[in-house]
């Protein structure tokens, strides 16, 4: 057999989705053509989709899916890199797969084992959109993962050096930049951070955003308006999820002045883990004993977020940021490609951090994005193992630069 009908066998078999058998047989072609890069090549791609691509044990098995990356990059030396890399892709499907884990460790990891010098800066594009190059993606996976760790000065340095790259053109385009920049800045330099915030609201003020701009404003000695601005983040808070106004609420906790709003947002910050069988936070009952609070157990969290949330204020804000660049709303939008009606996938994992997400296997499609909003009909969080049927259309994952497809006004099979 020669090489070119080595490499062949390999990739007909991971075509195929016989994954196990391509790396398999592909082991035992190496072994006769060790420097090939053609066989070499062909397992890389099928150690890809063996064991990186959708892996589901990324939380307890971080280490072995690392492994399979380094794998990659083994076979792939002495140039790793390159416009199509399974090295490269593998790194950031890993990273993605790990930062949804909590494992940010290892993703960082990965990340820095990267030769920036060697990515592409080339963009493509997707229907008229822009599609980040590999150098662009690395610098917005690392950032992230720099933010999740709160390596702050390392993500002050890795901000500043891809904003300096010419990478990014658009005020848009730096949006997440510059956000991690101000949070880097927050207790150093709030009055720069302040700034790079306000830059940040003129296109995406959210909840999260105003919070960090309160934090500006009380490390500028502004306490007052430190605790207003908390209220009106609050106001972006859908009260039936109040688990994502903690951050708001231990800021807005630490900034009052007045005993009784701080009882009620402690309060709320112990029923809210009540609420979701956490364990109880050291330092919220320590502070419950001092303020002699009572148990916590019946507290309504709902209506302490709607007292103090300053909803008006936020929704004026957002419309003031929104009216500020250029609007898109007439554009034409594309109309949605139907992949298949009556589609019928299983449930099979839940997105911890996105609630509102889950994933369902579809046969001949793999696993498929279900959203919340998109398929109302469906209790959430859906139960894994749950039958669903809908519409299955195309739809484009911007985080991999790649087409995917995803169910909408699906409902439960009996």
């Amino acid at each position: 057999m020669t090489e070119d009908e080595a490499s062949t066998q390999i990739k007909q078999l991971r075509d195929a989705g016989k994954f196990d058998e391509a790396v398999q047989i592909g082991y035992e072609h190496l072994k006769t053509f060790p420097k090939s890069y053609k066989v070499r090549g062909a397992l890389s791609w099928s150690i890809y989709y063996q064991k990186v691509k959708g892996f589901k044990a990324a939380g307890s098995q971080s280490r072995e899916l690392a492994t399979a990356v380094r794998e990659i990059r083994k076979l792939s030396e002495p140039n790793p890199y390159g416009k199509i890399s399974a090295y490269v892709l593998a790194v950031h499907e890993a990273v993605s797969l790990l930062a949804d884990a909590g494992r940010h460790t290892v993703a960082l990891e990965l990340l820095k084992e990267i030769d920036s010098t060697k990515l592409m800066r080339d963009v493509s594009d997707f229907k008229g959109k822009k599609m980040p190059s590999q150098l662009e993606r690395w610098y917005n996976d690392l950032t992230k993962e720099l933010a999740s760790l709160e390596d702050l000065s390392n993500l002050k340095s890795v901000c500043e050096e891809a904003l300096n790259s010419g990478l990014y053109k658009s005020d848009e385009e730096k949006v997440w930049l510059r956000y991690r920049l101000a949070v880097a800045l927050v207790d150093t330099d709030p009055a720069s951070a302040l700034e790079l915030i306000d830059q940040v609201k003129k296109i995406k003020n959210e909840s999260w955003l105003i919070r960090h701009r309160a934090r500006c404003l009380y490390n500028l000695g502004q306490q007052d308006q430190a605790e207003q601005e908390c209220r009106v983040a609050l106001g972006g808070v859908n009260v039936k999820k109040p688990e994502f106004a903690i951050p708001i609420l231990e800021d807005m906790f630490n900034y009052t002045e007045d005993d009784e709003t701080a009882i009620a947002i402690l309060q709320s910050l112990r029923a809210i883990r009540l609420k979701n069988n956490w364990s109880a936070k050291s330092e919220y009952e320590i502070s419950a004993r001092e303020l002699d609070c009572s148990p916590a157990d019946n507290f309504d969290v709902e209506e302490t977020i709607k007292r103090f949330a300053d909803g008006d204020a936020f929704r004026s804000q957002k419309r003031d940021s929104t009216g500020s660049i250029p609007r898109t709303a007439g554009k034409r939008r594309e109309p949605e490609k139907i992949l298949g009606e009556g589609v019928v996938g299983v449930i099979v994992r839940l997105l911890p951090s996105q609630p509102n997400v889950a994933f369902a296997k579809v046969e001949g499609s793999g696993d498929v994005l279900i959203a919340g909003n998109s398929n109302p009909s469906i209790p959430w969080p859906p139960a894994i193992g749950m039958k669903v049927r809908g519409r299955l259309i195309e739809t484009m994952d911007r985080k991999r630069n790649k087409l995917a497809a995803k169910l909408i006004a699906a409902e439960i099979l009996s």
